[in-house]
């Protein structure tokens, strides 16, 4: 599999596992995709139960951009089969914190996202490692 196909598998896993949390419990947003919208006869989309494969493009984006940097922070390192260790996750868990927040800044964080990694509650900090742990564990599959 090569390093995009990656990155999707990777954006899709993002996407299931923060649904699991909100499954059945609707989360309609607005769709920004003209083609999705025409498709579906609404701009309005339940992403929280609707799979990655059929979010309207601006929907699968932010998942995209987010395993973009969590493969490229892990890539290198998991096919060359070099230790990651705790101290890196959470090295890496805050670059990942800190791209999204240039990202998110207003449209999509809260005032407690909007804060240095470090001062983050334990369940936002988890959040951004579980993208670096997916990242390794889907590349160390395709190995």
């Amino acid at each position: 599999m090569d390093k995009s196909e990656i990155i999707k598998k990777v954006a899709s896993s993002f996407h299931d596992k923060r649904r699991e949390n909100r499954l059945y419990k609707p989360m309609i947003e607005k769709s920004e995709d003209d083609e999705w919208t025409k498709k579906h006869w609404t701009d309005l989309v339940d992403i929280a139960n609707t799979k990655f494969e059929n979010l309207p493009s601006n929907w699968k984006y932010e998942n995209f951009e987010a395993a973009k940097v969590a493969v490229d922070l892990v890539y290198e390192r998991v096919v060359n089969w070099l230790e990651i260790t705790p101290e890196m996750i959470e090295e890496m868990s805050k670059t990942v914190h800190d791209k999204w927040l240039e990202r998110n800044w207003i449209e999509w964080s809260f005032e407690n996202q909007r804060v240095d990694y470090e001062d983050l509650s334990e369940e936002e900090k988890a959040k951004d490692r579980v993208q670096i742990e997916i990242a390794i564990q889907i590349i160390s599959e395709d190995l």
